[in-house]
């Protein structure tokens, strides 16, 4: 099975069931086109057992998996699955211009290098942004590219899992190449390829920043701001047990949206707790920015989608948009995620939380449809398209 973290064209009208995994839990997702809209087939959470000891975790996690797959209301068996964050290791990187094949043992040798162990225990991958970084002169240099790898056996562990849950899976990629297929839907014909745009997408364990110009990644970095890094500081400031922070974040979440209602002493408190890693987001945020205006021409986003199932933590919005000078949405032009949290409330028997969680499983689902792209569209490569 191939490790493709890129973006092959549609083939059905009925997406793969996206598996996005996190350290303790799974979301899945199936997606189906109606009317143009896309509309919830099945979807499921479960929670997974954590590593202790390195003790391998494969059936407890299948049998989790299995009882979701149960209940979902999926149709069919095929999937396509990310890895937890930190299980994959995610690098720019700028090479000069070279065969495929010649690139794919370049891009592994080189993450082995960076990780620091053997050729043979990792699988790795790329994805061709398609920009020309420029030297100190101006004049065009190497190609950049986005690396990424996981440990081989961490890789079987997840997909043996998803195997023993009565899935098929046909390919594994990164939460940032699902994100943006996601968010890049209506932005396929070659006419858009001017249109460029950040999406920050903030999860529990950490961040990406993207900027993308019509459905192609020009620029990926990932940052070490998550949600688990807001429960920690709302612990640690207020004395509270980090799931009793967490609990407390995500009805500040909840309560954004006028479903839950939090005491405003309590909700300034937290707010207090987590600025500074807000205002931290807010300039790693700036810093990849100004890089990529620096580094690639004519890569000046337009605007900020910010999404993940923090990426509505109250005041990172604002304070993106202050710090950057650029206009920060929870969603896209097409509500994309409006739409799905509507459909999603139909279906699961528990609150979904908020939309921005199942972005990533979106993504994968959405790998699995019929191409319906302009034939310049198609026309690109899949390695470089979102």
């Amino acid at each position: 099975m191939q490790m493709g973290f890129t973006v092959p064209w549609f083939r059905s009208s009925v997406g793969d069931v996206g598996v996005a995994f996190e350290q303790d839990e799974a979301r899945l997702l199936q997606l189906r086109e109606s009317a143009g809209r896309l509309r919830v087939t099945g979807a499921a959470w479960c929670s997974l057992p954590s590593l202790e000891g390195g003790k391998r975790l494969e059936s407890e996690w299948g049998r989790a998996l299995r009882s979701a797959v149960g209940s979902g209301g999926f149709a069919g068996r095929r999937c396509t699955v990310c890895l937890p964050r930190e299980d994959v290791f995610m690098q720019s990187m700028k090479l000069p211009s070279m065969p495929d094949a010649e690139l794919d043992e370049a891009v592994a040798w080189e993450a082995a290098k960076q990780m620091n162990v053997s050729r043979d225990q990792i699988r790795a991958d790329w994805i061709r942004t398609g920009m020309i970084a420029t030297g100190d002169e101006g004049v065009a240099s190497r190609e950049e590219l986005v690396i990424v790898a996981s440990h081989q056996d961490v890789l079987d562990a997840r997909l043996e899992a998803v195997w023993n849950a009565g899935l098929r899976p046909v390919a594994v990629e990164t939460h940032c190449s699902a994100v943006a297929r996601l968010l890049s839907r209506h932005h396929r014909r070659a006419a858009d390829s001017e249109n460029c745009r950040t999406v920050i997408e903030v999860g529990v364990e950490g961040a990406s920043v993207q900027i993308l110009r019509g459905d192609q990644i020009a620029f990926c970095k990932a940052i070490d701001v998550g949600g688990r890094h807001f429960d920690e500081l709302v612990a640690d400031k207020l004395s509270l047990e980090v799931d009793a922070a967490r609990e407390l974040r995500q009805a500040r979440l909840r309560g954004d949206s006028g479903q839950t209602f939090i005491d405003p002493s309590t909700d300034r408190a937290v707010f207090e707790a987590v600025r500074p890693l807000l205002n931290e987001c807010a300039h790693s945020v700036l810093m990849c920015l100004r890089y990529a205006a620096v580094t690639f021409r004519g890569l000046s986003p337009e605007q900020v989608v910010l999404t993940g199932s923090s990426g509505s933590e109250p005041g990172l919005a604002d304070q993106i948009a202050t710090t950057c000078q650029i206009p920060v949405h929870l969603d896209d032009e097409q509500d994309t995620l409006a739409r799905l949290e509507d459909d999603l409330r139909g279906v699961l028997p528990h609150d979904p939380g908020t939309p921005g969680a199942w972005v990533a499983a979106a993504g994968m689902s959405l790998r699995g449809f019929q191409s319906q792209s302009n034939p310049e569209s198609k026309a690109r490569s899949g390695r470089v398209a979102a």
